[in-house]
C-alpha cells in the first residue's frame, strides 16, 4: 500500500512542482499556442505542459521495477511487456512533441502510432481472446495482431480529438485511469495498478492548472502520450484477465472520445469528402459552445456523460454470463444516445447524406468510365470526322443537352458542328452553359459550347464540365485545314448531329 500512495503523491507533487517551470521554458522558448480562428483562447498559452505529468510518471514508475516487493515482482514478472510499453510510449510522446514544435503531418503521426501498437503486439500482449464469464469465449486468432493496433491507435487518435477545451482530455483521461486501476486491483495486478496511479497522480496534478481557465496547454505530446498509454495498458490488462471486462469497462468510458472521432471521420471522409486529417470546429464541444454553453459548462457536461455511462459499465464487474453484455450494450448505447442529444444532430442527418454521397459516387464513376471509352477512341481516331463522332457519343452518354464546335474565321466564330440530344431539344433552366477556348499556336481557333443538363448535383455537373475540358486539351481537332473543309461535306454523324458551314 506504501508503494501506491508514494507513486500517486509523488507524480502528483512533482507534477504541480513542474507545470510552473515548464510554463516559464515553453515563453521563453515561444513554445506557445498562438490564438486563433480554431482558436478558443485569446491569449499567448505555453503548449508542451505534457512534459509536466511525462515526466513525473516515468520517474516514479521506472524504480517501482527494483522494488524487492511484491509490486516489484509484478513487474519483473512482465518486464518484456512494460518495458516495451515505456519505450514504445516515449516514442509516441516524442512523435507528439516534435509535432508540437514543427507540425508533422496527420498521416506520419497515424504510422508512427501503429508502428508503436506493433512493438506492443511484439511483446507479446495482443487481444488473443476473451471471454465473456463461464459463458462462452472467443478466440481471435490472426485478428489479434490487427485488433490489438487498432484498439490502441483509436484511443491515442481519440484522446488527442478530445483535447479541444481546457481541462477536457485531461479529465476523461484521469477517469479512464481511475477505471483500469480499478480492474488492475480486482484482479490483483499490482504493476498496472501502479502505472495507473502513476499516470492518474501525474494528470490531477496537471489539471491544477489546465482547468478553465487554463494556464498551460498538454499539447500533443501530452495527449497522444495518454491516449497511448490508456489504449496499450487496456490490452495488457485485458491480455492477463482474458475477459470482456478488460476492454468493454474502457470502451465506455471513452464512448464521448470515440463517438467525437467516429462522427469527424464520416462526416470529413464520407460526407464532406475531404481529409480524414485537416481540421475543423465541429467537434461535440464546438458545439455545445455554438449553444451558448460556457467552457466549463462544457466540460462539466461531457464529464457528466462520462460519469454516468461509466457508472452504467461498473455493473460489468458484478455480473456473469449475458449479464456482462446486457450492461456493456446499456453502457454503449446510454451514452451514445447521451451524445447524439448532446450534439444536437440525428443520426438520421448522417444517413440521409451517406446516401446522397454514395448515389453521387456511382454516378460519378459511370461519368469516369464514359470519359475512359472516349478517351480510348480519342487516340484512335485519325480524321476529324472520327474526332467529332467520339465528343458527341461522349455528349449522349453523359446526357449533355448539346455540343458545338465553332470555328474562328475572319475575326468571328462560325458554327462548324452541332450535336443536340435525342431526349429533348428545348433547353431547361436546369442546364450549364460551358464555352471552352482551344488553344492553337497561342491563339484561339476553335471553341466547344455546350450545355450540360443539372438533373439533382452540380458537382457531377462540374465534373462533366471538367472531363469534357480533359478531352479537349488532350485531344485538340485536328491541324489540317483541309480535314475541317470535309468535314462540311460529310453525311449527318447521328440522327441528332446538325453540320454546318
Amino acid at each position: 500500500m506504501k508503494t501506491y500512495i508514494t507513486v500517486y503523491f509523488g507524480t502528483l507533487l512533482l507534477a504541480m512542482i513542474l507545470v510552473p517551470i515548464v510554463s516559464r521554458l515553453a515563453k521563453r522558448f515561444r513554445l506557445v499556442d498562438n490564438p486563433g480562428p480554431r482558436k478558443l483562447h485569446t491569449a499567448i498559452i505555453p503548449r508542451i505542459g505534457g512534459i509536466a505529468f511525462v515526466l513525473p510518471s516515468l520517474a516514479l514508475v521506472i524504480p517501482v521495477f527494483f522494488l524487492d516487493n511484491r509490486i516489484g515482482q509484478s513487474f519483473r514478472e512482465g518486464r518484456t511487456e512494460f518495458i516495451v510499453l515505456l519505450m514504445a510510449a516515449s516514442f509516441i510522446f516524442a512523435v507528439g512533441f516534435i509535432d508540437d514544435l514543427y507540425s508533422i503531418p496527420g498521416r506520419v503521426k497515424l504510422l508512427c502510432i501503429m508502428g508503436a501498437s506493433l512493438a506492443i503486439c511484439a511483446s507479446g500482449a495482443t487481444l488473443k481472446s476473451f471471454s465473456v464469464g463461464n459463458w462462452f469465449e472467443v478466440e481471435t486468432y490472426w485478428a489479434a495482431w490487427p485488433l490489438t493496433v487498432f484498439w490502441i491507435t483509436m484511443v491515442t487518435v481519440c484522446m488527442n480529438f478530445i483535447d479541444g477545451l481546457d481541462g477536457l482530455a485531461a479529465g476523461i483521461a484521469a477517469m479512464v485511469c481511475g477505471i483500469i486501476g480499478l480492474l488492475a486491483f480486482l484482479f490483483d495486478y499490482g504493476a498496472m495498478l501502479v502505472l495507473m496511479l502513476a499516470l492518474l497522480g501525474g494528470v490531477t496534478g496537471f489539471l491544477f492548472f489546465n482547468f478553465h481557465p487554463a494556464k498551460i496547454f498538454m499539447g500533443d505530446c501530452g495527449s497522444m502520450f495518454l491516449g497511448f498509454m490508456i489504449g496499450a495498458s487496456s490490452i495488457i490488462c485485458q491480455a492477463k484477465t482474458s475477459t470482456l471486462v478488460g476492454l468493454g469497462l474502457p470502451f465506455i468510458v471513452l464512448g464521448v472520445p470515440i463517438f467525437d472521432m467516429g462522427f469527424a471521420v464520416i462526416r470529413r471522409y464520407i460526407l464532406e469528402r475531404r481529409s480524414v486529417f485537416s481540421p475543423d470546429r465541429n467537434h461535440l464541444h464546438h458545439r455545445l459552445l455554438d449553444r451558448g454553453l460556457s467552457q466549463r459548462n462544457v466540460v462539466t457536461v461531457v464529464y457528466a456523460i462520462t460519469a454516468i455511462s461509466t457508472s452504467i459499465g461498473l455493473f460489468m464487474l458484478t455480473a456473469e454470463g449475458s449479464q456482462t453484455l446486457g450492461f456493456l450494450a446499456g453502457g454503449f448505447l446510454l451514452s451514445f444516445a447521451m451524445y447524439v442529444c448532446a450534439r444536437g444532430r440525428g443520426p438520421c442527418v448522417v444517413l440521409k447524406a451517406i446516401r446522397r454521397n454514395w448515389s453521387l459516387a456511382k454516378e460519378v464513376r459511370a461519368v469516369r468510365r464514359n470519359f475512359d471509352d472516349a478517351e480510348l477512341r480519342m487516340r484512335n481516331a485519325s480524321s476529324l470526322h472520327a474526332w467529332w463522332e467520339t465528343v458527341c457519343d461522349m455528349g449522349k452518354q453523359m446526357h449533355f443537352q448539346s455540343i458545338g464546335l465553332w470555328n474562328r474565321r475572319e475575326g468571328r466564330y462560325v458554327s462548324s458542328c452541332i450535336w443536340n440530344s435525342p431526349e429533348g431539344n428545348l433547353m431547361t433552366s436546369k442546364t450549364a452553359n460551358l464555352t471552352l477556348p482551344l488553344l492553337r499556336n497561342e491563339t484561339v481557333e476553335w471553341e466547344i459550347r455546350a450545355n450540360i443538363e443539372v438533373n439533382g448535383y452540380l458537382e457531377l455537373s462540374g465534373r462533366q464540365a471538367m472531363l469534357l475540358a480533359r478531352l479537349m486539351d488532350e485531344f485538340p481537332p485536328p491541324e489540317r485545314e483541309e480535314e475541317t473543309e470535309a468535314l462540311a461535306n460529310v453525311p449527318t454523324l447521328h440522327d441528332e448531329t446538325k453540320i454546318e458551314e
